[in-house]
């Protein structure tokens, strides 16, 4: 497991420094989307609940919250960003 890990920061960390914050909240809204699940219990799961709560609090600093959903029929840029993935997926994008 620490290989994986290991082996995803490498791949993923030049690319998630260079985002803005709006890019990585679109990010944990896309996983949380893809997955059902929120991207903090995602990291509870790997890595366990002592480094999903630093992750989040890290988060939380800079106003990212990993905790957060993906509710496209109540939420307006949720309904924005379902409406984008699915002309993307239908290959009209």
């Amino acid at each position: 497991m620490k290989k994986f890990e290991k082996a995803i920061f490498e791949q993923y960390k030049p690319i998630m420094k260079t985002m803005t914050k709006s890019q990585g909240i679109m990010m944990l809204k896309l996983i949380n989307r893809e997955t059902n699940q929120s991207s903090y219990n995602l990291v509870k799961a790997f890595l366990g609940s002592f480094r999903a709560g630093f992750w989040q609090t890290f988060g939380r600093l800079f106003g990212v919250n990993m905790k957060s959903g993906y509710f496209p029929e109540s939420n307006k840029e949720d309904a924005m960003i379902e409406r984008i993935c699915i002309r993307v997926e239908q290959g009209t994008i």
